[in-house]
C-alpha cells in the first residue's frame, strides 16, 4: 500500500569544500572531521525535535514537523560549526512528501536539496514556502535572497537568507515576485569598464562573471583573484555584485573609503571601483569600474 503524502519541513545540510578538506588535512584527519560534523549535524536536528533521515557522504537530510524547529536545528548546526575547521552549507523547504520506511520521497526533497546548494557555506537559505509560515519571532533574522531554478518546477523559487548569528537584521516583508518586477526598469545599465574594454550588464545581458579563469566576461591578472571570483548580476531593477571567492572584492563608491564584500552580494549603484581579491589602495591592484546609467 502506498504511503499517503504528508506535509514536512524537509532540512539539507552539506559540508563545503570537503575535497579541499582531504587533501589539506590527509584522509584520516579529514575523515574524523567530517564524522564529527555529521554527528555535531545529528545532535543539532535531534535536540530540535527533527528526525536525521539518511546520511550521504558528508550531507544529511533531516526532517521536521514545522519550519520553527528546521530554523532552530539549522540555526543550532551553524552555531555548533563556529569552532571548527569545517563549514556547511544550508538549505531547507517545507511541502508534501511521501514518507518510506523511515526515508522521505517526493518533490520537495528535490527542492529542498536544490535550495543547499544554492547556499553558499555558512549560510541558512529557506523557500518563501517554509518562510512563510515562521512565527514572527523568528521574521528578524530574514532577509530576501534570490529567486532560483528547480529542475521539474515551471515557475521560479524564491528563497531567502536566515541569519543564524545572534544580532537580527531589519524585518524584511515579504513581497510576491510580481510586486518585485513592478520595480524593473529596462532600461537600466550598468556601464563597466576594465581596462580598454566597456560591456554592459542590464535587460539583455543578466550576469557578468569576473576571475582569473579565461572563460570569464571579465578576466583579471592578479593572483589575489579566484578563478571564478563574483558576478554582477541584473535582479528585479537592480544590479548586484555577488562575491564567491576566497580574498572577497573591495567596493569603493564613489568618493568613500573602499569595503570588503566576501561571499556576500550588495547593491551597486552611483560609480565607483570593484577590486578582486585587493583594496584599490593596494599598488598594482586592476581597477574594475562602474557606472549606473540611466535612459
Amino acid at each position: 500500500m502506498t504511503n499517503e503524502p504528508r506535509p514536512l519541513t524537509i532540512l539539507f545540510a552539506d559540508i563545503g569544500g570537503s575535497a579541499a578538506l582531504y587533501k589539506r588535512e590527509g584522509d584520516a584527519r579529514a575523515h574524523q572531521l567530517v564524522a564529527e560534523s555529521l554527528a555535531c549535524m545529528r545532535k543539532a536536528v535531534e535536540d530540535n525535535q527533527g528526525t536525521v533521515l539518511r546520511t550521504v557522504g558528508d550531507s544529511v537530510l533531516a526532517s521536521f514537523q514545522t519550519p520553527d524547529q528546521a530554523f532552530l536545528g539549522a540555526r543550532d548546526i551553524q552555531r555548533a560549526h563556529i569552532p571548527k575547521p569545517v563549514s556547511v552549507r544550508i538549505g531547507f523547504h517545507s511541502g508534501l512528501v511521501i514518507p518510506d520506511d523511515g526515508d522521505v520521497y517526493g518533490h520537495a526533497v528535490n527542492i529542498a536539496a536544490r535550495v543547499a546548494e544554492f547556499s553558499r557555506v555558512d549560510e541558512i537559505m529557506a523557500t518563501a514556502d517554509a518562510v512563510e509560515q515562521l512565527s514572527p519571532c523568528h521574521l528578524p533574522y530574514l532577509s530576501r535572497a534570490d529567486s532560483i531554478e528547480v529542475k521539474g518546477v515551471p515557475e521560479l523559487v524564491t528563497v531567502h537568507r536566515l541569519h543564524w548569528q545572534d544580532t537580527p537584521v531589519a524585518v524584511t516583508r515579504l513581497a510576491s515576485r510580481p510586486e518585485y518586477e513592478k520595480s524593473t526598469s529596462p532600461d537600466q545599465r550598468l556601464q563597466i569598464r576594465h581596462g580598454n574594454r566597456i560591456i554592459y550588464a542590464g535587460a539583455e545581458h543578466v550576469e557578468i562573471s569576473l576571475g582569473r579563469a579565461s572563460d570569464n566576461d571579465i578576466v583579471v591578472s592578479n593572483d589575489e583573484a579566484s578563478r571564478h571570483h563574483a558576478s554582477i548580476r541584473f535582479r528585479h531593477g537592480q544590479f548586484l555584485i555577488q562575491d564567491d571567492s576566497t580574498n572577497g572584492t573591495f567596493v569603493r563608491k564613489d568618493s568613500l573609503l573602499p569595503f570588503l564584500v566576501r561571499r556576500d552580494s550588495i547593491v551597486l549603484d552611483g560609480h565607483g571601483v570593484l577590486c578582486l581579491g585587493a583594496s584599490p589602495e593596494q599598488v598594482g591592484a586592476e581597477m574594475i569600474e562602474f557606472e549606473l546609467l540611466q535612459a
